[in-house]
């Protein structure tokens, strides 16, 4: 209901009796109607020859009071009528929720309804008869206000008021000004509630935001018919180094960070997690850098009201330094389970190189060294081929002993140290050399001593400094050793140089003692000579 509309103008008579009074307007018609009546009666008793006339006056003077009767049946029936709407808009007045106020040309108030009372929180002893203004935040303003009102004729808006007991509420207000001359309707709409409910769901809001902002997981937001990023908060800068507006501007380029060897999967189980409002994967993603880094990404349905997912929200947590942590134990428990297999291969290596040196320390010839040797070595450090290459003076070297064996009555296989490179550094440097591949070293050099070798290890044989000879270990396979077979072939040269040595040291011993014998085998025979002539000149 308008304003205006609150308090009606007096019901009035028509234009045309706007002049004369209505008690006088019935009363004449009332006079008319006895003084007809009158006549009436009076032409019962006398006939004259103008009765026609006479007659003709009275129809007119009694059609003149049954008018005022029925006019002044209408005017009650309108009275009535005019009641029962002031009774029904006093109601309303009364009973209405929002605060009405009369206020005259000063904003003083000259009348108010139980909700202005109840919304201003004041009596009607504080309200009525004082200006309004007493309920502004400053007071000293509202003279001005007022009169920019009474220019304006009309405002509208939301202001604060300090109600009587200090307490401050929340009001919109319409002004309309001059309903009736030097009176003026304010209504007032209590909305403190809904603005401190609106208020509370802005902190609750800045809070989610602040924590969201505050936490290193990415929270996002997904239109699960179009897959377009409806949110995301600013996590999403740190953990893809690509700002916020980048992903406003473009709400599909998350797709470009998925890394290309998983953006087919990520893509297939998101067009499934649309319709089954479930996703949960663990993926690489490439930030602005280029680096690569892995997420964990969980999402859950936000359901309409016919149960069809309208959208995805979720997490997306980085996880690299998980997924180097699992890597590395991963690492670990592979080192770990082959530390325990090269423990216990290790236990059989050192058995056999236990008995390797027992063996070779037990027998003092040559060849059974050389054999012992070769067959030790093919137990720890699978060959295809391996020679016991002995070193001779100026350099020289020749093969003593190889597996498989040579054929019957092959010529001794020599070598000169100064023709192949990796041969001399192995007998100068006296250290140990790996080569993985034959094909890719520049300095190697095919020999009948180890033809067709692709892997190869040479380990020198050293007793007291100097080098006696060197083990040859070959594979036809490239990379066929590794640096523990590089490691078991040098504990092993250890013992078979010194057994190697003493084979030598027992082979010369015999060549001299076989040579003393037959020096002295020689000076025996000699001595009988010389003694057989001087026999015969002494007598017996």
């Amino acid at each position: 209901m308008a304003p205006n509309q609150i308090f009606p103008e007096p019901l009035r008579g028509s234009d045309s009796d706007a002049s004369t009074p209505l008690w006088f307007q019935i009363a004449s018609r009332l006079l008319l109607l006895l003084a007809a009546a009158l006549l009436f009666l009076s032409l019962g008793t006398r006939v004259y020859a103008s009765n026609l006339v006479v007659a003709a006056f009275a129809i007119v003077f009694v059609a003149q009071g049954c008018a005022g009767f029925l006019y002044a049946h209408a005017w009650f029936a309108e009275r009535r009528g005019a009641c029962d709407t002031r009774r029904e808009l006093a109601s309303i007045y009364r009973h209405v929720l929002d605060g009405i106020l009369i206020l005259d040309d000063h904003g003083v108030c000259l009348d108010a309804n139980p909700a202005a009372f109840a919304i201003l929180g004041a009596p009607p002893a504080v309200l009525v008869g004082r200006s309004f203004g007493q309920f502004l935040k400053d007071p000293r303003q509202f003279e001005r206000q007022w009169r920019a009102f009474l220019d304006e004729s009309f405002q509208h808006g939301r202001t604060e008021l300090v109600r009587h007991n200090g307490s401050k509420v929340v009001v919109n207000f319409t002004l309309t000004a001059h309903y009736l001359p030097g009176r003026h309707a304010m209504i007032l709409c209590d909305i403190t509630e809904r603005v401190e409910a609106q208020h509370s769901a802005r902190e609750m809001q800045n809070l989610y935001q602040h924590m969201a902002d505050s936490i290193d997981e990415v929270f996002w937001l997904l239109d699960a018919a179009t897959k377009k990023v409806v949110a995301v908060n600013r996590a999403y800068e740190t953990v893809t180094g690509r700002s916020l507006e980048s992903i406003e501007n473009d709400p599909f380029s998350y797709e470009d960070l998925i890394h290309a060897g998983d953006r087919a999967h990520v893509l297939a189980k998101l067009e499934e997690a649309v319709h089954s409002g479930h996703f949960d994967e663990e993926f690489r993603i490439v930030r602005s850098d280029g680096e690569v880094r892995w997420v964990w990404v969980k999402a859950s349905p936000v359901r309409a009201a016919d149960q069809g997912i309208r959208q995805l929200y979720g997490t997306a947590q980085d996880i690299t330094a998980r997924k180097l942590a699992d890597a590395q134990v991963a690492e670990h428990l592979v080192a770990a389970e082959s530390a325990r297999a090269e423990a216990e291969s290790a236990g059989a290596e050192a058995e056999a190189l236990r008995r390797a040196t027992l063996a070779l320390t037990q027998n003092l010839r040559m060849d059974a060294v050389l054999d012992t040797l070769l067959q030790t070595l093919f137990q720890i450090v699978t060959y295809d081929a391996a020679s016991v290459i002995l070193t001779e003076e100026n350099e020289r070297l020749f093969v003593a002993r190889e597996a498989p064996p040579a054929t019957v009555n092959r010529p001794v296989v020599t070598l000169e140290a100064s023709d192949n490179a990796i041969l001399q550094r192995v007998v100068a440097l006296k250290r140990a050399m790996y080569v993985p591949d034959t094909r890719e070293e520049s300095d190697w050099r095919d020999h009948k001593a180890f033809s067709g070798v692709r892997s190869w290890i040479a380990v020198p044989l050293v007793v007291s400094d100097s080098v006696v000879g060197l083990l040859s270990i070959g594979s036809k396979q490239p990379r066929a050793f590794t640096t523990q077979h590089l490691h078991l072939a040098k504990l092993l040269a250890i013992p078979a140089a010194v057994a190697i040595h003493n084979a030598r040291l027992y082979e010369w011993a015999q060549i001299y003692a076989a040579e003393r014998q037959t020096l002295l085998k020689k000076l025996d025979q000699t001595a009988d000579k010389n003694a057989a002539p001087l026999r015969g000149h002494f007598p017996n």
